[in-house]
């Protein structure tokens, strides 16, 4: 029976949740996900001690990580990879470690966290110092919006204010979203911390980074890029939330146009965690930058 399972099995996916009002969701996503794929998907409830519901949901509140980590590793099929999606509230937690030395791939979302930016910080330093992948569901969330600023730089006219872009504001509900964005668009255009709230581009002139906290978890709300003399603006449609458009004012401009936000949902989201190549450098350079741009901040 362990041959026939290893053979179809495509990865070990441990999944640990320690928030009540989200583990019956999360529970029926990483179910689709497990039919889905044939991963062996073992999920750790960190709200219920002692309860087993079937072969892999454990209840595991009060199991010191050293258990945990046997627990877990007895339920895996061998043969295959093994992945730990984390969604407890801190990477500092001992679970944590124990269970990331199961695998090689590690996923977070860590808007959903205690304390998002200390999320950001962590992972940055796993990944600067350890051979795991990591993976944040944070990041791939926000792909839709990096393909909707690029456009801007379709246009060849448009592209020559680049290097004169001197502001950079991004307003989202989640904090490490908009982190990612602003590191992700450093990374991109060769920009490095020079002070507090502030980038560098490699003539040494300074770009301001103006990030705001608002509306609802997890969704950004617009991104605004300014040079000396037009903005480039990036907004949800304030009569869809499934809508950009964007717009250039000043000189040059250009007509507000509008298309929609291809969200992506939390399977699909998981998806590219597990299955992209595993060295994506340009999210391994956007998550250093946004950690750079945090220690620069405080």
């Amino acid at each position: 029976m362990t041959t026939a399972a290893a053979s179809t099995t495509t990865v070990n996916l441990i999944a640990f949740a320690e928030d009540p009002a989200t583990i019956p969701r999360l529970r029926d996503r990483f179910s689709t996900f497990a039919q889905k794929h044939s991963c062996r998907a073992i999920f750790l409830d960190a709200t219920r001690a002692g309860e087993r519901t079937d072969e892999t949901v454990l209840g595991v509140a009060g199991m010191p990580a050293e258990k945990l980590r046997s627990t877990v590793h007895d339920l895996l099929i061998g043969g295959v990879g093994s992945a730990l999606f984390w969604a407890g509230r801190d990477l500092s937690d001992p679970r944590f470690e124990a269970l990331a030395s199961l695998g090689t791939t590690v996923v977070i979302d860590s808007s959903r966290a205690a304390d998002g930016l200390a999320s950001i910080q962590k992972l940055a330093e796993i990944s600067a110092s350890s051979d795991r992948f990591v993976r944040d569901l944070s990041y791939l969330r926000l792909l839709p919006w990096q393909d909707m600023v690029a456009q801007f730089f379709d246009d060849e006219e448009l592209a020559q204010e680049l290097p004169r872009i001197a502001a950079v504001q991004v307003v989202s509900g989640s904090e490490p979203e908009a982190y990612y964005l602003a590191g992700w668009l450093a990374s991109r255009l060769h920009w490095k911390p020079c002070g507090r709230n502030e980038l560098c581009n490699d003539a040494g002139e300074v770009i301001h980074v103006d990030i705001e906290r608002r509306g609802e978890p997890r969704r950004v709300l617009s991104v605004v890029l300014r040079s000396k003399t037009c903005a480039f603006t990036a907004e949800l449609d304030v009569d869809s939330a499934d809508v950009v458009c964007l717009t250039v004012t000043g000189k040059p401009q250009r007509d507000k146009r509008c298309a929609p936000l291809h969200d992506v949902d939390l399977v699909s989201l998981v998806e590219q965690a597990m299955f992209v190549p595993h060295k994506d450098a340009v999210f391994a350079e956007a998550l250093q930058m946004a950690r750079a741009i945090l220690y620069s901040e405080r």
